[in-house]
């Protein structure tokens, strides 16, 4: 009887040695992060530095000139919430940014959206009325400080001139000049000036809303009322939020205007200080020898960014909760 033939069952598994990844391999993986860096060290140098070091800057009585040694803590802060005449200032001119804030919601939003509303119906010239809304934003806010200054001069400013030409001369006044008076005209000049944006971005997103949705709507017996509140309205929250926190930042951050067209000292008798104001004259001068310095100012930046951030958070937060997928 022939032997069984005798089977080897056991196989020898060879497993081949991972290859090294060369230099050459990851660049051209991980090459997009070489593509971030110049924007990453560019970020880092103009941003990310100077905050941190504003921050760190707030808790010394330094002037801005020679060594920083004289560590204060807290006191910075504790003036501008508590001791006169850093607290009364610092109130005024929060309270003035506030009253900018609210004006300018309630006109960029309701307003805004209502003529975006207008120009989505597509009427007459309604290119026409979309670049006249617009055009201003496009200018400096150096050129429109000059223009309103020169029309709204007490003497022979344009403005006051109609005023007198239709027999309304007790309405011809030193629109800049007043206390009660110079803050509400900057603020419609700001606005008149950037108003065209959130236009701009309102009547993008309702151009974008499917038209399906409205011609069913009005299929079904919905009137235009009831269109805007249940389909539009709705569907411009992701917008709404944008403009909102956009307009948030802006108010907090007025400077320039009221720079231009009433000085550092926000006049007249500090009618129109803000913030920005507040900060120049303490960081740069202005405030008295006791008032000045640039640990103070920085304390007050960081007070700024303190008051922005969380309504910033919170603005993408509901945007991101109401965005709308077509």
């Amino acid at each position: 009887m022939a032997n069984p033939v005798e089977v080897n069952t056991s196989r020898q598994v060879k497993t081949k040695p991972k290859a090294k990844r060369s230099f050459g391999a990851f660049i051209k993986n991980y090459a997009f992060l070489l593509m971030l860096l110049p924007a990453l060290v560019l970020y880092g140098l103009f941003i990310i530095y100077p905050f941190v070091s504003s921050i760190i800057m707030s808790f010394f009585q330094w002037s801005g000139i020679g060594p920083m040694n004289d560590f204060v803590g807290f006191d910075n802060y504790v003036k501008w919430l508590t001791e006169e005449p850093f607290s009364t200032m610092f109130y005024r001119a929060l309270g003035h940014n506030i009253i900018v804030f609210i004006i300018n919601i309630i006109i960029s939003i309701f307003f805004g959206m209502f003529i975006a509303y207008l120009l989505s119906q597509k009427i007459r010239g309604a290119g026409i009325y979309k670049t006249l809304f617009f055009m201003p934003h496009t200018l400096s806010l150096a050129v429109v400080a000059f223009l309103w200054g020169l029309m709204l001069n007490p003497q022979w400013g344009v403005i006051n001139k109609l005023l007198k030409a239709v027999g309304l001369n007790d309405l011809a006044l030193p629109w800049l000049g007043g206390e009660h008076t110079a803050l509400p005209v900057i603020i419609l000049i700001g606005l008149w000036h950037s108003l065209g944006f959130p236009i701009l971005v309102f009547l993008a997103a309702m151009i974008s809303i499917p038209r399906s949705l409205i011609e069913a709507a009005i299929v079904d017996g919905a009137s235009s009322f009831k269109i805007f509140t249940k389909i539009v309205f709705p569907l411009l929250m992701p917008p709404l939020l944008t403009i909102a926190v956009l307009t948030f930042i802006g108010s907090f951050g007025t400077f320039e205007l009221i720079f231009l067209l009433e000085g550092a000292e926000a006049g007249p008798f500090y009618s129109t200080d803000v913030l920005g104001t507040l900060f120049y004259r303490t960081a740069f001068g202005g405030m008295g020898s006791t008032g000045t310095g640039m640990g103070l100012g920085a304390s007050l930046a960081t007070m700024m960014f303190v008051m922005v951030v969380p309504v910033s958070l919170l603005a993408v937060y509901l945007q991101r909760k109401y965005d709308v997928k077509y």
